[in-house]
Formats: structure tokens, sequence, C-alpha cells
């Protein structure tokens, strides 16, 4: 049995939760044991991943309090591998538990393009730490080459990193009109035209840019949805107070069900100042959603037509938006084999880890 210990899982589904939950769904887990150390509670998350057989620790506050604990799991547990997923190289302290406490070989997969709060003192921790962590890792994943250079260097070679397309199970994509009328029944969405939006409320996805260009449309039965947490939604919450538009804004949370609700979208809009490579972008082109995007992502995420690069400027959002909703009864395309020929079906994703983890694939 090849022991595997994942970290680490946040109580909101952001990039790094949505590919765990992907990959462990989706991977052959035949002689294969996965475990998450996890910081909060969220029951779905934790249900759906004890479903599967996991094993979920939740790691205490304080560092003191973390470093017993973690070290207790790395020690008693012997594990294979340690895969860590990060944003950032700010905190090494795992990969140097690992390194310290146990055999296993250490895995350390980017996922972003810059640290998730973006702090001065996160990116200066990030320089120092960068090539540390290079040197600590056996293998070393990036959902992109964007997201390689960031945390392994722009120097780095092509055979020291495998890149790991953030995929997603297609099948829950498919365009359903039935699931469409349904979910904008329940959210009394019938008769507007929506525009969606998926992801952490803080810095890097830059709420406050939207909510600006949203106020200045001139479409007047546009409703913006909101899906995600974070620290800076209730600062967000009085910005749409403040901009007027209270009673056209739904601020749902985190939900488990985002497939199903971009069925009612009608676009799905990220305008990030940074981004590694967006799981919800592809998700929002496979339901064949037109899909708008700052220039701040990597070329990797276009995969279909209905995907567009803005830079940061009101007008060129408004202008784009306009445009579509005058097209918005276009069909939905079904744009399953357009994904999966991009290399982002989880199935192909999950098979090269799995290949890793059993030894099939060696590269340090």
């Amino acid at each position: 049995m090849i022991r595997v210990l994942h970290s680490e899982l946040q109580s909101n589904i952001g990039g790094i939760e949505a590919f765990l939950l992907n990959l462990t769904k989706t991977i052959d887990k035949t002689n294969l044991q996965f475990d998450f150390l996890m910081r909060g509670d969220n029951p779905y998350l934790e249900t759906t991943l004890k479903d599967y057989g996991a094993n979920i620790y939740k790691v205490p506050s304080g560092m003191s309090n973390y470093y017993k604990f973690v070290k207790n799991i790395l020690i008693k547990n012997n594990y294979d591998f340690v895969h860590v997923h990060k944003n950032s190289a700010a905190n090494i302290v795992l990969p140097l538990m690992v390194k310290k406490y146990t055999n296993a070989k250490l895995i350390v997969h980017s996922h972003n393009t810059s640290p998730s709060g973006g702090s001065k003192v996160a990116i200066i921790l990030h320089k120092i730490n960068k090539n540390k962590l290079m040197r600590l890792s056996d293998y070393r994943f990036a959902c992109s080459d964007t997201a390689a250079a960031w945390m392994f260097g722009h120097d780095y070679k092509d055979e020291q990193v495998k890149i790991i397309k953030n995929g997603i199970i297609l099948k829950d994509y498919v365009y359903n009109s039935e699931m469409r009328n349904k979910v904008r029944t329940d959210l009394r969405l019938t008769n507007k035209f929506v525009i969606g939006h998926v992801g952490a409320f803080r810095e890097q996805k830059n709420h406050k840019f939207l909510l600006k260009l949203f106020s200045q449309l001139n479409i007047p039965n546009a409703e913006l949805v909101l899906v995600g947490e974070g620290s800076l939604k209730e600062k967000m919450k009085s910005y749409v107070k403040e901009l007027g538009i209270q009673d056209k804004v739904l601020f749902l949370g985190s939900r488990n069900d985002v497939n199903n609700l971009l069925q009612a979208f009608d676009i799905f809009a990220m305008p990030s100042l940074w981004e590694g490579l967006s799981i919800a972008a592809i998700e929002s082109q496979t339901s064949g959603l037109p899909t708008l995007v700052s220039t701040n992502f990597p070329s990797d995420v276009k995969i279909t037509n209905q995907l567009h690069f803005l830079p940061l400027q009101d007008n060129s959002w408004i202008k784009e938006i306009e445009k579509i909703e005058t097209e918005k009864n276009k069909n939905r395309l079904n744009n399953n084999k357009l994904v999966e020929n991009a290399g982002y079906d989880m199935r192909l994703s999950a098979k090269i880890v799995r290949n890793v983890y059993m030894g099939k694939i060696k590269y340090e």
C-alpha cells in the first residue's frame, strides 16, 4: 500500500480543494491510501473525501501546536509521499519537517503565480525560500508553465517539473437546459441576464473591479452571482451597498454544486490580478459559457473561442458583456471534446499522478 499525505485543505473550496476532490474521485485507488491535513471545517469536503477512504487530520492553530501535531502524524503513518500543494514558497515548515522526520518523497505542487494574500512579506519570503524548496523537493508539479516558473524559477528545466493540468470531471459540466431552468427558478433568476463569478473573496480575485463595472452596465435585467467565501466578503458587501446595487447582487457563499450553477449563468467573469491556472475558468468553458478573464491569466487557460482575455479597464469589460448580452439566445455548446483534447480531463491528470506514486515515472 502506497500512503500519501496531501497538505493542505482549507474550509473554503478553492482551486487546490477542487483539484484534490477531483483527483480523489477519479484516481485508481488500488494499493493507494490518501490522507489530508486540513484547516477549518467543511462538512461536504470532509464527508466526500472520507467516503473515498481518506483520513482527514485537522491541524491546530499556532505554530508550536501545528509543529507537534504534524510531527506526530508524519512519524506515526510512515508515508511514502507527502504531496504539498502551495501557492508560494513563503512557508516551507512542512517540507523541512518531511525531510527531518520521514523518509517520504516530497512532492511540491505549484498552483498559483503569487501568494494568495499578495502581501509584501509573503513575496519576500517566497523569493528567499524558493531555491531551498527546489532543493528539498524530490518531485515538482505545477498546474501551468507560469506557475512552474513562479515556484521554481524561470530557469527551471522541463525535466525538473511535471505539468499536471487542473483536470476536471467532464461529464459533470455538460450543459443541461432542465438544470439551468431549475437553478434559475430556485435563485429567482428567471428572465435575468446572469453574470457569474466563482472565487474566494481575497485580493487576487479582484471583486471590487467586477462590482464597479457591473454597476456601470446598461443591462436593466442584469444580475451578478458571486460564489465563494473569504476575508474580504463583508467588505465587498459594504461596497455593493455603496454602489447601490444590493438588489442585483447575490452572495451564495461556498457551494458544492458549482457545475449546476454554471448552467444558470449567461457569462462567467474573472478579472483576477494573478492566476496560476483557474479550474473555474476551465469548468466554465466546458459548460459552454462565454468566459471573460483578465490578461493576467496564463495563455494555457484558453481552450475555446468563447474565452476572451481583457485588460483591467472597465470599458473593455462593459463593451464585451453588452455585446454578449445581445447574442444571449445562441445555443450553448458542448465543449467536452475540446477540453479533453487540451488535456484537462481529470482521468489523464490522475493517471500521471498515480504513475509517479507507483514509481512508474521517476525524475529528481
